[in-house]
């Protein structure tokens, strides 16, 4: 009964080691668009240095998930791109990229004729979730049991992280662009209505009236119908089918899209739950405290797992802010050895009229920013300034001051015992703790710079 209680105390005090985080969390943001990690179901993971962990789960039983599709037909005209302004969700980067890429002209004048061209825009978004952990269906693997039944639990956190990866939601697009031409500058009305007609049968399994006849197939051909898709986060048993080279397998395409996007384990990942491990039952009923030198013992490595995670952070804050004074130098010497340093008048580079690609929206104009403007903002100077605000971060505003700064915190840690000081006492370590990774929207989205157009200088009167 003693140690009954005492197990059941001592859990509130390992959610506070957890830096008041003891909470389900859901993730929508950028730190899933690395498509080289795997935030798989029951995966470990630490917020502190967002990095996934080991699986500590032998046996994973998953509840059912749902879905929403969605299945359009867009008329797309020339001011098509007004209607995603504003828009920064992924389905719309998705769309927004695919049709900037595809749509090429309007009008095109072949052998003396002129071509006008009109755009339908075919899409169909998946959106799957609730594909969550059954935790009372799944167990832990049998090295993970074995640390928490040997009270090992900085060797599990270690190895599992604090937190696992409880639910995954995914998106999948299949988005198709028909072109078709004409004579005149109007919209062929009645061919559009029974194109998509046709295409919309497919989810009658084809009929008298949606199956394409020889005369609407060489209607497709008279207007020079083409087609062009783009996939996102479909399953390879379907992909062999999603080559369209005419109407009717066009058909078939989407037909095998949407076969491809009702995988539960695919799909580009746009939310994910993780959940601290202190939360699980299993985690829960295999620690086991049983006399007063494992409390003591537990006490230990609850201070060593606090400062671990500190550590971690540091390390973290320090190697970020490192990366992006590189990379502002580095982003810095291209300006000057490619562009800048270019005086030639007939090949030199205007630092007003030659524009920079927004590499996070590469076709938005409105985005682009001129040389000038990026060779200002990265000057030297405030280069340098990003090395100055890491020697800030670990030595202190003031370096004569011993007691400041992420070193001296780690320096007392050390000094103290990593199991036997907890990092809240140190203020050097609270300090080190409230400082985050700035954000630094310039390097991110114009470095290194990728040249997007050059304009024409306005004419002068003395040109004129």
């Amino acid at each position: 009964m003693l140690r009954s209680c005492m197990k059941w105390v001592l859990i509130p005090y390992l959610l506070s080691s957890m830096d008041g985080l003891a909470s389900s969390r859901v993730i929508r943001d950028n730190r899933l668009s690395d498509l080289a990690v795997t935030p798989n179901l029951g995966r470990g993971y630490s917020i502190a240095t967002n990095t996934f962990q080991s699986l500590c789960f032998s046996e994973i039983e998953t509840t059912t998930p749902s879905y929403n599709m969605r299945y359009r037909f867009v008329d797309i005209e020339r001011d098509w791109e007004q209607s995603f302004e504003g828009k920064f969700d992924t389905e719309s980067n998705f769309q927004f990229l695919f049709l900037k890429s595809n749509i090429n002209t309007h009008t095109e004048v072949i052998n003396n004729t002129t071509l006008h061209h009109h755009y339908i825009f075919a899409f169909i978004s998946v959106d799957s979730y609730y594909n969550a952990i059954n935790e009372g269906m799944s167990t832990f693997s049998a090295s993970a049991k074995g640390l928490l039944e040997r009270g090992d639990v900085v060797g599990f956190f270690d190895s599992c992280g604090g937190y696992y990866v409880r639910s995954i939601g995914r998106h999948s697009s299949f988005l198709g662009l028909l072109r078709y031409t004409t004579l005149s500058t109007e919209r062929d009305i009645s061919f559009e209505l029974e194109l998509k007609a046709k295409l919309r049968g497919i989810f009658s399994g084809g009929s008298a009236e949606t199956d394409i006849s020889n005369r609407f197939r060489r209607e497709t051909q008279d207007k020079r119908l083409t087609i062009n898709i783009w996939a996102y986060g479909l399953g390879k048993d379907h992909l062999a089918d999603l080559i369209p080279t005419d109407i009717d397998s066009f058909k078939k395409t989407v037909s095998e899209s949407i076969k491809a996007m009702q995988d539960a384990s695919t799909g580009i990942v746009t939310t994910m739950e993780v959940t601290p491990w202190v939360e699980n039952t299993e985690f829960q009923d295999l620690l086991t405290l049983e006399t007063e030198e494992d409390r003591l013992l537990f006490e230990e490595k609850k201070n060593l797992e606090a400062n671990s995670e500190l550590i971690a952070e540091i390390d973290r804050v320090d190697r970020a802010q490192i990366d992006q004074y590189f990379k502002a130098r580095n982003c810095r010497r291209i300006l000057d050895e490619e562009y800048l340093s270019i005086v030639d008048e007939e090949f030199g580079y205007d630092p007003d009229h030659t524009w920079f690609h927004d590499l996070a929206a590469k076709g938005q104009i409105n985005k682009q920013v001129n040389l000038n403007y990026l060779s200002t903002i990265l000057s030297n100077e405030n280069v340098e300034n990003y090395s100055l605000s890491n020697d800030t971060f670990l030595y202190g505003e003031d370096p004569d001051d011993p007691e400041t700064g992420a070193i001296s915190c780690l320096e007392q840690l050390h000094a103290g015992g990593l199991r036997s000081v907890h990092y809240r006492s140190i203020p050097a370590c609270i300090n080190a703790r409230a400082t985050s990774v700035p954000l630094a929207p310039i390097l991110d989205h114009y470095c290194m710079p990728e040249l997007a157009r050059i304009t024409s200088p306005e004419p002068t009167p003395s040109d004129m």
